[in-house]
């Protein structure tokens, strides 16, 4: 062999020694990390976060509250007992109260609230002003006249009330975030309403 092939073969063959030695390495190396990672396990879960500020608001609570509803036959609104799982949270209290109220038609009694009325959100002031923001059905679905406004605002009122004796003064009514002067145009409900 000429000795321009031997070291021609020599370099090649010290490319190709280095370049499998390299490999050979990196493929070790991976092969270590990867059985690294298997020996890595969390020993247990984390805590779930809690989805409110105080646990006990979580729980809900089964409680016999009065919703006011319309009884045909004497045209005034009455108090009827129903079952209501409440939150502590004096907010969330009213407002599965008064979603309630706009949801419940026992037998032989009639709802005033007109149907498809949803309460959007409920804010109280620091004078113990209550703010009900109603959806639009509450005044674009309501049948109109000085009565049917009375007891529509009545249940309302009295339902509220009834369930916060203390810590409600004065109920104002808005519709899809706005005060409102009427329903329908008969009975005042520009400002606050105490019943």
């Amino acid at each position: 062999m000429s000795l321009i092939r031997r070291v021609f073969l020599s370099r090649l063959f010290l490319i190709w020694g280095f370049t499998l030695v390299g490999i050979i390495i990196a493929l070790a190396v991976t092969l270590l990390l990867i059985a690294r990672s298997k020996q890595t396990e969390i020993s247990k879960a984390p805590p779930k976060l809690p989805t409110s500020k105080n646990q006990s608001d979580i729980r809900l609570q089964s409680e016999q509250i009065n919703i006011f509803l319309l009884d045909p036959e004497s045209l005034e609104v009455k108090p009827i007992k129903v079952e209501v799982q409440l939150n502590r949270e004096p907010i969330d209290r009213l407002k599965s109260i008064v979603n309630t109220l706009t949801k419940a038609t026992p037998t032989n009694y009639r709802n005033p609230i007109p149907r498809g009325t949803v309460l959007n959100e409920v804010f109280i002031d620091t004078q113990k002003t209550v703010y009900l923001d109603f959806s639009h059905h509450l005044t674009n679905g309501h049948i109109g006249g000085t009565t049917a406004e009375y007891i529509t605002i009545s249940a309302i009122l009295k339902t509220v009330f009834d369930n916060f004796p203390d810590e409600i003064r004065h109920i104002q009514l808005l519709v899809e975030g706005q005060e409102i002067e009427t329903l329908t145009g008969h009975v005042n409900l520009s400002a606050p309403m105490r019943f």
